[in-house]
């Protein structure tokens, strides 16, 4: 762009003999010419001063000739010779001032060069839409190679500047067109694909491939980024509409968009007997995730010798090692290569709403089994069956409301888990119509709490909730009643003169060996219990036989959920489901269901219907 002044005074004339002196001048309709013939070559001699680059004396000249010569008609000429001038200069205002002044001429050309030169100012000036406006109507007017340079350069640029990133592409593909050079093709083609790659936004986008025409630079680079947000969006209509307008134009599709393509044309036709799933089988959270694939193994009826039968359901898992971006690209791999009818997982919160938000987008029902993230307001194909903080606070609340409980508080640890838990029980005491009277933390490296249970008794509460895992329960348990706040089963008064407590633990903490290691100071306690296998009836108890039969050992809560999960989806395709919209659709209406786990199925914001019971430690037994 530093170039633009230079290439403005470069622009040559259009000229004819001078009727009176035979000398080059710039070519005028009849109401432009002059009679002095001296006015006629004081004009020409700015003019070839001009033209050899001598600008002070081209300076001098113009402003010779309009002091000497104010009413020539020849005055618009040397106006426009002098902002010509000042533009080479690098005066641009003084430059604009003097385009003004040269406006209004009858004579065609003379006006189109006043509002060429004055849209080159106006970009100086940082003026882009007058720029635009001054010189778009201008495009394949120029027949000079440096004027078109010139406009094309200018107009791609200020159309930039202002946003109107599809005007720009257009003046790039002129400028391409139009190049004299391999360099000044190499720059236009390098500048447009910097358009497109980072500039348009997806209304640009739309509008450039509509409009741009197809033979020129910018269109396939615009289709190509078209045919991307079109697989993003999950629109496979789309994406092939724009694979063979790309094709038509000869184009040929690179391996990966062709790729592209192929997913396209397979996520719109599912297989109903696949059933993919998201789960981490490396990392810090393998255990878990091997668990739940038992499950999963069991529900999907996998022979432990042999294929499976003809026609039979299939499990596709894939390991997102807890890590969201691999949640995410597991559901494209599940829904494009596989063709899954749906999709059980991920576990933990971070993995399953980037896995939600992926699924959503394609449009393949996803049932996760994590207890934290925002999941229910991602859209209609996405449900939970494992019960949230808040269902699990809920139920614990209400289980020490019955026992009259009105002053509640909690110890946790000050962050993560700890911290989420304390917002979801704040929210269902407050439901409850009771009252939250202590909050106290402690770092999760803890391991004593005398202190901290003096806070707690000193504000009597009725129920107090230990929101950690098992370890600490069985440390923090003691510290309670030590600290005067002894657990009691219902109806019953704590020893001497320690206050009774309802004592309340969640999901977490559920561990068979903490409780009767530390049963003595968890008497009554109500543990949130969304599946435990030594208590299974019904449809748990027939899924626990199986489960220990195929293993040789007891499910857990993981195990139980993603079984259920896959039975759900099972259930919604043999009732006649074939598609994912129909499969989400079924899976919306599963209410009540028989289920392993406690969940029922699910409730009208798509989350498990029941967050799990409540069981109560009474001796060393665990129980209803």
């Amino acid at each position: 762009m530093l170039l633009l002044a230079a290439l403005a005074l470069a622009l040559p004339p259009v000229t004819s003999g001078c009727p009176h002196t035979g000398a080059p001048v710039l070519e005028v309709a009849p109401a432009l010419r002059t009679t002095d013939a001296t006015a006629e070559a004081d004009l020409h001699a700015a003019d070839s001063a001009a033209l050899a680059g001598r600008t002070s004396e081209a300076r001098t000249g113009y402003e010779a000739f309009l002091r000497d010569h104010p009413s020539d008609p020849l005055v618009p000429l040397a106006h426009l010779g002098l902002g010509r001038v000042e533009l080479a200069d690098g005066h641009a205002d003084a430059a604009l001032a003097q385009l003004d002044l040269a406006r209004g001429s009858s004579d065609p050309v003379v006006e189109e060069r006043v509002r060429f030169h004055r849209g080159i100012a106006l970009f100086f000036l940082h003026r882009d839409a007058e720029a635009i406006e001054a010189l778009e109507p201008l495009r394949g007017t120029t027949t000079d190679p440096d004027d078109t340079h010139l406009l094309l350069e200018t107009l791609a640029t200020a159309a930039g500047r202002t946003g109107d990133q599809v005007l720009a592409l257009s003046a790039l593909d002129e400028l391409y067109a139009a190049a004299t050079s391999d360099a000044d093709r190499q720059d236009a083609q390098r500048r447009a694909r910097a358009v497109v790659d980072s500039e348009l936004s997806g209304e640009q986008l739309d509008h450039a491939y509509e409009t741009l025409r197809h033979d020129r630079i910018s269109w396939p680079l615009v289709a190509v980024a078209a045919l991307h947000a079109a697989y993003d969006a999950s629109d496979a209509a789309r994406v092939r509409t724009i694979a063979a307008a790309l094709r038509a134009e000869h184009v040929e599709l690179s391996s990966d968009l062709a790729e592209i393509v192929s997913r396209a044309e397979r996520i719109e036709h599912a297989d109903p007997a696949v059933i993919g799933a998201i789960l981490p089988l490396t990392g810090s959270a393998r255990e878990i995730g091997q668990r739940a694939l038992r499950g999963l193994v069991l529900a999907s009826g996998v022979p432990v010798d042999g294929p499976p039968p003809p026609g039979s359901a299939q499990l596709v898992f894939r390991d997102d090692a807890g890590d969201p971006q691999r949640a995410a690209a597991a559901v494209d791999e599940l829904v494009s290569q596989h063709r899954a009818v749906a999709i059980v997982g991920p576990l933990d919160g971070p993995s399953a709403e980037a896995a939600a938000a992926r699924a959503q987008a394609l449009g393949v029902p996803l049932v996760a089994l994590a207890q934290r993230g925002d999941l229910a307001s991602v859209g209609s194909m996405v449900f939970r069956l494992f019960p949230t903080l808040d269902g699990e606070a809920r139920t614990l609340v209400s289980a020490a409301s019955q026992r009259g409980a009105h002053r509640f508080a909690i110890i946790r640890p000050a962050a993560g888990y700890g911290a989420a838990m304390r917002a979801s029980f704040g929210r269902a005491v407050t439901a409850a119509g009771a009252e939250l009277v202590a909050d106290v933390t402690y770092d999760a490296g803890a391991t004593a709490f005398g202190p901290l249970v003096a806070q707690l008794a000193a504000a009597h509460p009725d129920a107090v909730l230990i929101a950690d895992a098992a370890q600490k329960v069985a440390l923090v348990a003691p510290a309670l009643a030590a600290g005067g706040l002894f657990p009691t089963v219902q109806g019953a008064s704590a020893p001497g003169s320690a206050h009774a407590i309802a004592l309340l633990v969640p999901s977490v903490a559920l561990d068979e060996r903490m409780i009767h290691s530390t049963s003595r100071y968890l008497q009554g306690a109500s543990i949130a219990a969304p599946f435990d296998a030594a208590l299974a009836e019904g449809e748990a108890r027939a899924f626990v036989d199986a489960f220990h039969a195929r293993f040789g050992s007891d499910p857990d809560v993981f195990a139980a959920y993603a079984y259920d999960a896959f039975r759900l989806v099972r259930r919604a395709v043999e009732a006649g489901e074939t598609t994912r919209a129909g499969v989400a659709s079924r899976l919306a209406t599963l209410h009540d269901e028989p289920t392993a786990g406690a969940s029922g199925g699910f409730d009208a914001s798509r989350e498990a219907q029941h967050a799990g019971r409540v069981l109560v430690v009474r001796g060393d037994v665990l129980g209803p």
